[in-house]
């Protein structure tokens, strides 16, 4: 099985607190970190009720949720201008716009292999009407999540530089063949990182132009993190 990457969206600016904390945290966190909310307030606000209870106990936000690929429905609907950015308390910035949005990237692998307590879903968690399977071992991943509808072609978003070989430009459903029918939430399937993503276990990070590559730059070789910053449009839509 090729290698497999994760890739969490984040608002370019909260870099600065993940370089500062040296981690990203949960929602949950006993420390949450004052991020932009740039999502849909009641489905968060679901993921952490019982209704999203985990394996091992707890509830979603008790995790950092990544996707498998930086293409996704949701990050579509971000790039449509159809998700608010919000400040912590929920002050409305205006629009989330895709050029302000930055991939942290890491190894599934490697993520597994760490200390950290990882799930992974083989369809959206908020697919609620769907069975969802979970695992948290390398030979699950292998299996456990439906590869074919991210290797196919045309691929693209490809990240060379990582070894990430791209994913499936389309995500939509469709009437046919049957396996596309419910593509776009197995696409978004998740890989949960209890608590706290330490970010010695980034591999890079991916923007959409050089202002926000340097402003990332900047911010982590002030807090003396050595992660590479790329600048790849084929990871957006625009």
């Amino acid at each position: 099985m090729p290698d497999r990457f994760i890739f969490r969206q984040v608002y370019y600016r909260d870099i600065s607190i993940f370089a500062a904390d040296g981690e990203i945290r949960s929602k949950n966190h006993p420390e949450p970190q004052p991020c932009h909310q740039t999502s849909y307030a009641d489905i968060v606000q679901r993921r952490g009720t019982s209704e999203f209870e985990m394996p091992c106990g707890g509830v979603v936000n008790d995790y950092v949720p990544f996707y498998f690929s930086p293409r996704t429905a949701f990050c579509y609907t971000i790039h449509k201008g159809n998700v608010e950015l919000r400040t912590v308390e929920g002050e409305v910035l205006g629009t989330a716009r895709e050029a302000d949005r930055a991939f942290v990237v890491c190894r599934a692998d490697a993520v597994l292999a760490s200390h950290c307590t990882c799930y992974f879903s083989n369809i959206a968690l908020n697919s609620l009407d769907y069975e969802i399977v979970f695992g948290n071992t390398a030979g699950e991943l292998k299996d456990g999540v439906i590869w074919s509808l991210f290797d196919d072609s045309p691929m693209t978003s490809h990240i060379p530089e990582i070894g990430y070989g791209g994913v499936c430009q389309y995500f939509h459903d469709r009437a046919n063949p049957a396996a596309q029918q419910n593509r776009s939430r197995h696409r978004m399937a998740e890989f949960l990182v209890h608590e706290r993503l330490p970010l010695s276990l980034v591999e890079c990070i991916v923007v959409q132009n050089e202002n926000v590559a340097n402003h990332v730059r900047d911010v982590l070789a002030a807090n003396d993190w050595d992660i590479t910053v790329l600048v790849k449009q084929g990871c957006f839509f625009s």
